[in-house]
């Protein structure tokens, strides 16, 4: 209980273990999941909030669920028990039309193409999980070691 997840999620899982591997070392501190489908990530995200758990960050290629017909991001960003849940879209396909939905639809707070750059990938998750843990309330300083110092120095200057 109280277990904070990060879900990877692609139809490729040559992709999805890449992720693994890069946000490897966040394993000491938070439990990493791959699926490989929309649906499974569905079912992941459910399995977690039933346990009570905290689904601080998906971290998806576009991918669709054949469910609803309607991509994961997206449907992720309509789901209330998932409202501080921080998304990561990665693609190759960086058209205006993808922008403009992972911003506008998906709220997608970052989006990298699939040959990311590991060092700024780690870097800017630590960011986002720093910021769930602020947005969700949740005592920093037992993850402290783990997260973004700048993030937490910036958000102590602003309630002080």
């Amino acid at each position: 209980m109280d277990k904070l997840h990060l879900v990877c999620v692609d139809d490729n899982t040559e992709i999805t273990f890449n992720l693994l591997q890069t946000l490897s070392p966040l394993s000491n501190f938070m439990t990493l999941s791959q699926c490989n489908s929309g649906d499974e990530a569905l079912k992941k995200m459910d399995e977690i909030d039933r346990q009570g758990d905290f689904l601080v960050l998906i971290v998806s290629g576009i991918t669709q669920c054949a469910s609803c017909d309607v991509p994961l991001l997206e449907q992720i960003a309509e789901d209330i028990r998932f409202i501080h849940t921080k998304r990561i879209l990665i693609s190759n396909d960086t058209s205006k039309e993808v922008f403009i939905n992972a911003i506008n639809i998906a709220h997608v707070n970052r989006f990298y193409e699939q040959d990311w750059d590991e060092e700024m990938l780690l870097k800017q998750v630590r960011v986002l999980v720093t910021k769930y843990i602020f947005a969700k309330g949740l005592e920093y300083e037992k993850y402290q070691a783990h997260l973004d110092s700048e993030t937490i120095l910036k958000r102590m200057r602003r309630t002080v």
